[in-house]
């Protein structure tokens, strides 16, 4: 008899304890993401093409693109977000990029080779959007959308001419600079636990026009950087976390 009343309370502490965790489970609005990858140029030019004077010599400057200039670059972000619906979501992230640049040929200078490098291409990104889940299970795909700033750092150039034995370092270039940013997104959630998921998506980006510097002043050059503005594509995968 006391042997079957333990296991009637025992079953009985199990289901409560299941119909709880059911109910937390289901309670859970709260989830914070992160994630990682890679950002792919898309389009935008780091400075148009322009023909002016160096030195007192005749210059031409050909376009080059972020791809040109600085390629894919890492990407990281976190977000915050809250269940407003069963699969709605507001959102609030943070992302950081660093792209590295390589040193290219960006023109001519009397008809040598005229090189140039740029400092590293550094943006912290912060937007408000929402996410839509198209399903509810396992797999749940996703589509949404977001709008905020873009807090670019600022970007000093190196000019050289090594066949004339010619260098023009420190040139100011780019000015930091907050611009506007929005953006949409797609991509799955593969839901592990009640609490654990796992992530991937793509998104497309874009930022404005970073304010020029005039370090090419006197030259005919000022114009090319004066549109910067650009899409990017950041591919990532992550962790999610509810609560």
């Amino acid at each position: 008899m006391n042997n079957n009343r333990q296991f009637r309370m025992a079953v009985l502490a199990l289901a409560i304890l299941a119909i709880a965790t059911a109910a937390r489970a289901q309670d859970a609005r709260v989830v914070v993401s992160f994630d990682a990858g890679g950002q792919i140029p898309v389009s935008g030019d780091v400075h148009d093409a322009g023909s002016g004077r160096v030195l007192n010599l005749p210059t031409q400057v050909s376009a080059r693109s972020y791809r040109d200039v600085y390629g894919t670059g890492f990407y990281w972000a976190a977000g915050l977000g809250y269940r407003v619906t069963t699969l709605g979501e507001i959102r609030v992230q943070g992302s950081y990029t660093s792209n590295p640049a390589d040193r290219l040929q960006v023109g001519t200078v009397a008809g040598l080779p005229l090189f140039g490098l740029f400092d590293d291409y550094k943006a912290f990104g912060m937007d408000f959007g929402y996410r839509q889940y198209l399903k509810a299970g396992t797999l749940q795909p996703f589509v949404g959308g977001s709008v905020g700033f873009t807090r670019l750092s600022a970007v000093q150039s190196e000019f050289s001419v090594p066949a004339a034995s010619v260098v023009l370092r420190d040139v100011d270039f780019l000015d930091s600079s907050t611009v506007a940013s929005f953006g949409g997104s797609a991509g799955v959630l593969i839901n592990v636990s009640s609490r654990v998921a796992f992530q991937g998506g793509v998104e497309l980006r874009w930022h404005g026009d970073a304010a020029d510097r005039d370090g090419l002043a006197g030259t005919g050059l000022e114009p090319i950087n004066d549109e910067t503005r650009r899409w990017a594509m950041p591919v990532t995968a992550g962790i999610t976390l509810k609560f």
